[in-house]
């Protein structure tokens, strides 16, 4: 269907050069295009994008080397730092909401916390560098498809079908104030500039859906940033089900279907899915890696051992 509209695939052209600049700027892509670093690891969790790639700003940030120190004398790591990192990649890799009014209900949780709590201050720093870097970029590639957009359709209302382009209201004044020339507008929906939004509002993700060119068919979705809270239609917070970490805690599948409200199928699902990333992660740092004694290493090995005992247990 896109290459059937010649605009469109113009769009699908540029949008495939943001990918590309993406992959270059965060080191996965050589010069000619070769993977290179990490790009095994986000490959094997492509199907976890965007958090595949915040993942790895935290191995490169250090974070993780910070977390994992093992028990003084030993190769061994203590409870609380494992339970720290499933955390860590719960908040990553574990994300299923609970209703916002679940958080209300006077309910008695008997071996299960239920409601994840938010990363670590300096991992949540981190998540939100790497947002502001992919939005940055994001809203230079929304401003150079803006060229590409259908402008009678942009300055037509959806419903009436009314036209607003620039024969329609020559000569009434407000319509001059509000498309004007000297205000950069140019990738801005002309029914967003009511509000008086600016080409610069792109650059915060939150506006892009609001005030983006309709007729592009882009909205924040297309750009890979990973959201650490998410809100209903009445701006409450949903929580996230904290199954990953509560099971590890308990081990039971049983407390998962009476306290995190999941079916005992979904919950053995959800937990097998999460061990697979961490033996991912497991494997693709022994091939990264140098040194076998590498704590991080050590300290995901681990966790893949105990998480894996504990699900063939149930």
């Amino acid at each position: 269907m896109t290459f059937k509209n010649e605009r469109h695939a113009e769009i699908l052209k540029i949008y495939f050069m943001f990918s590309l600049q993406f992959l270059i700027k965060e080191g996965y892509l050589d010069q000619e295009g070769n993977p290179v670093g990490f790009a095994g690891l986000v490959t094997h969790l492509h199907y976890h994008e965007p958090s595949n790639f915040v993942l790895v700003s935290f191995l490169v940030k250090g974070l993780f080397h910070k977390l994992c120190q093992p028990i003084k004398g030993s190769n061994d790591f203590s409870d609380d730092v494992l339970e720290k990192l499933v955390l860590i990649l719960a908040n990553l890799f574990g994300q299923k909401y609970l209703p916002a009014r679940s958080m209300t209900l006077r309910h008695k949780f008997y071996q299960s916390k239920v409601f994840l709590e938010d990363l670590p201050e300096d991992f949540a720093d981190a998540v939100n560098e790497y947002n502001t870097k992919v939005a940055e970029n994001f809203a230079h590639f929304l401003l150079t498809t803006a060229k590409l957009a259908d402008k009678e359709q942009e300055y037509r209302l959806p419903l009436s079908k009314t036209d607003f382009t620039t024969k329609k209201w020559h000569g009434s004044e407000l319509a001059s104030y509000l498309m004007d020339n000297t205000k950069r507008i140019s990738a801005i929906s002309p029914f967003a500039c009511l509000s008086g939004m600016v080409d610069d509002d792109l650059f915060h993700a939150e506006n892009v859906n609001k005030a983006v060119l309709r007729s592009l068919g882009i909205n924040v979705k297309n750009c890979p940033m990973l959201h650490l809270k998410k809100y209903d239609n009445q701006g409450r917070r949903l929580p996230l089900n904290a199954y990953a970490l509560d099971f590890y805690k308990h081990g039971s599948l049983t407390a998962l279907t009476t306290d995190n409200w999941l079916n005992e199928g979904e919950a053995y699902y959800l937990l097998k899915d999460f061990l697979l990333v961490i033996k991912s992660i497991g494997v693709s740092l022994s091939e990264l890696c140098d040194d076998p004694n590498d704590n991080v290493l050590l300290a995901f090995q681990k966790l893949g051992e105990n998480y894996d005992k504990k699900l063939a247990a149930v």
